[in-house]
């Protein structure tokens, strides 16, 4: 004892420790039974302790039980003081062993973690979440197998990983706490520490089932598995609340997932149990209001009548204080119960909707994606009420910033979800300010608002010229750290290294900013990674062009004409009218080419080359949105023009500007004529044998590590393999090799030589129809790598067709520039022995 002489040290020793046991023995038995009379006790104790201890441990026991102390005084009460004084405790408890590994020290981090975690939901601040996690990987760190504590230091970190992934859509963060929270729940066995495992791990299934885009269902059955067992395992546990009003969640998702309506009538009495549970000023009573008021909502979508859905989410709001994580959730939800009581006749409810969502979409202070979700629902209720310029405002501000709702701070599959949440908001606002007169507004707004992903690849392939060596080498660095591949084990050339871990991720994405900006500061950068302007973009057709943007909308549907200089020709087409006749199309291809070659000559592309009036022969590029991307546009013009595809124009721009490609030599020739479970492709070894010597990748050769690290010493690709694409949303798009070449693999490649990829495979050209918008298949994600030009498909096509094809188009190729041509006239040759089925779904990408 420190200071203090014996025998009176000794006995103020050990009535300091009796006090300290006492005191925890209060707060255990305020936990049991909730008398607050013990609690305050537990406070007093610890206080006093504090204020005759000396001796370290004592010293840190009673810091670490005040934190505790006042953390549950926090949750009961709700005062931010007691909540950043409890910080400071378990802090200072931790300041009193620097760099010692004492048995007390893991749990004084992993206190911290939970408290810090708490602020953050109530603050909204990151530096507490990521402080949090890294708490809670410090008491991991030194918790080993076998230890009493080692479930709920899981479930401690797992709970700070589940509040980053929804912080940040961080998909790599969620898969973790995923795992860790079915670990520690096989650990745990049974008990109330269990119940609260299982709940946690149904909700990190939940939102592991929103971060497949919806896929696996069998996630949200599992979820209802183990939040049923949590309510089962502790009927009168104090967090029963809370396992009621995860279990909601989960049933409202399965509901939504498959319509079944007792899912949804028993996601609402859980959900209202667990709000008549909860008090005023509790912690998580905002959460717990936000959730009945979406089943509400949901169950007013239904026919339920509105009644009392405004006054709840009213209190959601009154819930939430600014700053508050989930308050942006909380104005949302009330701008749509407004909008609800507006449709239902409402009028002055609809005034008050459009100026929530106003409010909310210009609050610099609101998380980016709830302010684009705001803007959108502006716009609708502007366009409501006739007001076209109030719309354009709303539109204008939702496209500007849907650009930051896929940032580089999570991964490409986190990016291509979030796009997806907003799928034709560019085309809307561009529809927009076509009526209103203002073509090329509309062209600005498609280029911002669409090819997201793809602008990041373009940004990364700028020119560095001029550049500082520091700043250019800190710039490579960074970006290829970010671009490091999802899963170990690949070379350099592909960008080595394992998937980073989220926190990493997150903060090279905040050094990538800091270094742009430090980059843009310098003379002659200001513009640097800066789109060009719109004006730019269109002068360049008038050198290039002819290109056509075809804008299909459910605010009007139109073709841009842009040659140097803007037309509009609108479309009779209604957005319905376009995607039914696309999914029609897609179900029986052989059976409805002709009809819909028809059907394009009448609606799309006659009417644009009546404007355009092109002599025969010359070159045109379409760049399609919605579900005309995956409709043969060039099939419905070969008579009169060499057509090429484009994702933008910029990309096609960029393109143009580019050094001509060289003669094409070296290729990289992938070729599977057999693939395990598929059926085989004969034709294969003749295809590939037709090209000039290469390099020759085949049968257990042909894996995905290999390619991609043989990628970056070819500038000519030929890939003869079965294909899958992700238009139907079950998988992601792919090459089939021995293993699966994904879309993600090939689009984070940084290709600077890369000249012709020639895809003779099924579907490489189509996208999934909720990132029509993004290019996002297997032909986009070679273009997006680099490759200047890039020949693709539809649909299916035939083994034999695909052998006469690349034959055809190699024989009539002399450098890769001369792509488009060579395709045109090879497809031309073949219609007279087969129909539009067979020859019309090879397209060309590039300039």
């Amino acid at each position: 004892m420190s200071g203090i002489p014996d025998p009176w040290g000794s006995a103020l020793h050990q009535t300091l420790l009796a006090a300290c046991s006492e005191a925890e023995r209060r707060h255990t038995a305020y936990e049991q039974t909730g008398r607050l009379s013990d609690l305050e006790s537990a406070v007093a104790m610890f206080s006093t302790v504090l204020k005759h201890a000396h001796d370290v441990d004592v010293r840190s026991t009673a810091m670490n039980g005040l934190g505790m102390s006042l953390w549950s005084r926090y949750e009961r009460f709700g005062d931010p003081g007691d909540l950043d004084a409890a910080i400071g405790w378990f802090r200072a408890a931790l300041a009193m062993y620097p760099g010692e590994h004492t048995p007390a020290v893991p749990s004084f981090h992993a206190n911290l973690a939970g408290v810090l975690r708490l602020r953050w939901r109530r603050t909204g601040d990151d530096t507490d979440l990521v402080a949090s996690v890294a708490e809670a990987r410090a008491a991991m760190a030194a918790t080993g197998p076998g230890h009493p504590r080692r479930a709920w230091r899981m479930t401690n970190l797992a709970d700070g990983l589940l509040a980053l992934s929804v912080r940040h859509d961080d998909s790599s963060a969620l898969a973790e706490a995923v795992d860790l929270l079915r670990e520690a729940v096989r650990i745990a066995g049974p008990g109330d520490e269990a119940a609260g495992m299982r709940s946690n791990l149904a909700e990190a299934l939940r939102l592991r089932y929103r971060s497949t885009g919806g896929r696996d269902r069998a996630l949200l059955d599992e979820a209802v598995e183990h939040g049923r067992a949590a309510l089962a395992m502790a009927p009168r546990h104090p967090l029963r609340p809370r396992f009621q009003a995860n279990l909601a969640l989960v049933l409202l998702d399965r509901f939504a997932a498959r319509r079944r309506p007792p899912d949804l009538s028993e996601a609402a009495g859980l959900a209202q149990q667990a709000v008549d549970a909860t008090p005023a000023g509790h912690p998580n009573r905002a959460e717990r209001l936000i959730t009945l008021s979406g089943i509400r909502r949901m169950e007013t979508a239904r026919g339920r009548s509105p009644g009392g859905l405004v006054e709840l989410a009213r209190d959601a709001v009154a819930a939430t204080p600014r700053g508050h994580h989930l308050r942006s959730d909380a104005l949302l939800g009330l701008g749509w119960a407004l909008a609800f009581r507006f449709a239902a006749g409402d009028a002055a409810a609809g005034d008050r909707a459009r100026e929530l969502f106003r409010q909310l979409a210009t609050d610099p202070a609101v998380q980016v994606r709830a302010r684009v979700a705001a803007a959108r629902q502006w716009a609708n209720t502007a366009l409501l009420r006739g007001d076209l310029s109030e719309a354009r405002t709303a539109f204008d501000l939702a496209v500007t910033l849907l650009p930051r709702t896929a940032p580089r701070r999570v991964t490409h599959a986190d990016r291509e979800r979030q796009l997806s949440s907003f799928a034709g908001l560019a085309r809307d606002a561009a529809a927009c300010a076509v009526r209103a007169d203002e073509p090329a507004d509309a062209v600005r707004l498609l280029e911002h608002g669409r090819g997201v992903l793809l602008g990041h690849a373009l940004d990364t392939r700028t020119e560095l010229t001029g550049l500082s060596p520091d700043l250019a080498g800190r710039f490579v660095a960074l970006r290829t750290a970010l671009d490091r591949p999802e899963g170990a084990g690949f070379s350099a050339s592909a960008g080595a290294g394992p998937e980073l871990p989220g926190e990493d991720r997150h903060s090279l994405a905040a050094e990538w900013d800091a270094l742009i900006d430090e980059i843009r500061a310098q003379p002659g950068f200001a513009t640097f990674l800066r789109p060009p302007p719109t004006d730019d973009l269109i002068a360049a057709t008038g050198v290039h062009g002819p290109v056509v943007v075809l804008n299909i909308s459910g605010l009007g549907c139109d073709a841009l004409l842009i040659d140097g200089r803007i037309r509009v020709v609108p479309l009779r087409l209604t957005l319905g009218e376009a995607t039914q006749r696309a999914l029609r199309f897609r179900a029986a291809v052989a059976e409805r080419a002709g009809e819909t070659l028809e059907w394009l000559r009448t609606e799309v592309t006659g009417p644009v080359l009546d404007v355009l009036d092109p002599p025969p022969g010359s070159r045109l590029w379409w760049v399609p949105t919605g579900p005309l991307t995956t409709l043969p546009l060039h099939a419905a013009v070969a008579d009169r023009v060499v057509s090429s595809y484009a994702p933008t124009v910029r990309s096609l721009v960029t393109a143009w500007q580019a050094p001509p490609a060289g003669p094409v030599a070296d290729p990289l020739v992938v070729g599977m004529p057999t693939t395990p479970g598929l059926p085989a492709l004969p034709s294969v070894p003749a295809e590939t044998a037709a090209l000039p010597p290469g390099r020759v990748l085949t049968g257990e050769d042909a894996v995905r590590r290999v390619v991609l690290d043989a990628l970056p010493h070819h500038s000519w690709a030929h890939f003869a393999c079965h294909a899958v694409s992700a238009a139907d949303g079950s998988a992601d798009g792919h090459l089939v090799l021995q293993d699966q070449l994904t879309v993600s693999d090939i689009a984070r490649l940084r290709l600077d030589h890369a000249a012709l990829a020639y895809l003779s495979a099924c579907d490489t050209g189509v996208p999934r129809e909720d990132l029509d918008d993004e290019a996002l298949h297997v032909a986009g994600a070679f273009h997006m790598a680099g490759f200047r030009h890039v020949i693709g498909t539809l649909w299916s096509i035939r083994d034999s067709v695909a052998a006469e094809v690349a034959a055809g188009f190699y024989a009539r190729l002399d450098t890769a520039d001369d792509a488009a041509t060579a395709l045109h006239e090879t497809v031309r040759e073949l219609r007279a022995e087969h129909g539009p089925a067979a020859w019309a779904p090879y397209i060309h990408f590039g300039p």
